[in-house]
């Protein structure tokens, strides 16, 4: 006979619909043992490309940004 699953899959799916739609991890402690589920947030912090036209950015923020990752990346090659 097997074990009764520490958490129901009803469970498990009432948890995904809550991190998903609040962009929450959710959390439950059971026995000792913590259950998480966290949502599928895209990665909105990957590199932009080396080769951006000033009409790419939509703001200074953006281009400093660029910028900076700019001058990071060329004090790298120099190392």
């Amino acid at each position: 006979m097997t074990r009764a699953a520490i958490v129901k899959e009803a469970d498990l799916h009432r948890m995904a619909k809550v991190a998903k739609r609040d962009g929450v991890r959710v959390e439950i402690e059971i026995e000792g043992k913590i259950i998480r589920v966290s949502p599928d947030i895209p990665d909105s912090h990957r590199q932009r490309g080396v080769d951006m036209k000033p009409e790419d950015f939509t703001s200074l923020a953006d281009w400093q940004a660029w910028r900076d990752q700019e001058r990071a990346r060329e004090a790298q090659r120099h190392s």
